[in-house]
């Protein structure tokens, strides 16, 4: 009798586990609107990418409040007790993809006042992720660190995980997605993914840094804007304990893109439109609840 009532419970118990994981992955639909006026150093794109990042924030919180954490510091000095109490915030949940194109709007000229409304899937933010640090560089070194990139400039990307997993990276901007990682000689050879060892940094893009073996499978980047002006990037990094398929990306030639004689020679890396790529990083998410998707803005002045 004993033994069947243990049994009974660790039934109920495991069928109460799996339940409470499963409502911690539950997808919802939301929606998020935020307003903003457009100060003058910012030009129109990066403002619409601001604004819908913080509509997008905004739906998020129509489901999941802000987690408040209070830490309290108390010392003793000249035989006087102080205490100090520090309050951060931080979202509980997280967006996973649009559903329907943001809806950018103006609302006044003079000042420039902008709207953004998004529709998207959310949920619960998986406890147990990896730290990741990603850092943009225009030369191998640490000191090399901007987000401000001009024309002609090298990229380089140094990453590094507090937990062992794969990575693959993408640059978008807006109309395209590009795949950055895994190299191109890499892919050609059906690998899927870049295996990160924990708390290791790597630096990516860089033959110097590349294993002796591998430097002939580094692909190194310059930076380059379509047209004068302010280009904005988005730099799209996909981390998961797990390996994980790739989306459909295509060859794409330097020649598309820019008419100067100059780019001859440069190859362009595989591409897809930023719509389906959006797409199918949704479906992703929707069924792999641990990849992790770290965005990076940097800029490309010509």
């Amino acid at each position: 009798m004993t033994n069947k009532t243990t049994l009974v419970f660790l039934s109920l118990l495991l069928y109460f586990m799996i339940s409470t994981a499963a409502v911690a992955q539950k997808e919802h639909t939301s929606t998020g609107t935020f307003d903003m006026m457009v100060p003058r150093t910012m030009t129109r794109a990066e403002a619409e990418i601001y604004a819908c990042d913080r509509a997008r924030d905004s739906a998020v919180l129509q489901v999941f409040p802000q987690r408040l954490t209070t830490e309290m510091q108390t010392w003793i000095s000249n035989g006087k007790v102080s205490t100090n109490a520090f309050s951060t915030t931080e979202l509980i949940g997280e967006w996973l993809g649009d559903v329907k194109e943001p809806v950018i709007s103006i609302l006044s000229q003079d000042p420039f006042f902008i709207r953004c409304k998004v529709k998207g899937k959310v949920r619960e933010k998986a406890t147990s992720g990896a730290e990741l640090s990603v850092k943009t560089l225009y030369c191998p070194a640490l000191s090399c660190e901007i987000e401000q990139f001009n024309e002609g400039q090298s990229l380089f990307l140094r990453i590094a995980s507090s937990k062992a997993g794969y990575i693959s990276v993408f640059l978008d901007n807006m109309d395209e997605s590009f795949q950055l990682l895994p190299y191109m000689k890499e892919r050609k050879a059906g690998v899927n993914q870049v295996f990160l060892e924990q708390n290791k940094a790597y630096t990516f893009f860089s033959k110097e840094d590349a294993p002796e073996s591998q430097q002939h499978l580094v692909n190194e980047l310059e930076l380059f804007a379509e047209k004068p002006g302010v280009e904005l990037l988005s730099l799209v990094v996909l981390f998961s304990e797990e390996p994980f398929n790739s989306p459909l990306m295509e060859q794409t030639e330097a020649g598309t893109y820019f008419d100067d004689s100059e780019y001859i020679g440069y190859t362009m890396p595989d591409a897809a439109s930023s719509a389906e790529f959006n797409k199918w990083l949704l479906r992703l998410r929707q069924t792999n609840p641990g990849l992790q998707a770290v965005r990076k803005m940097i800029t490309v002045k010509r």
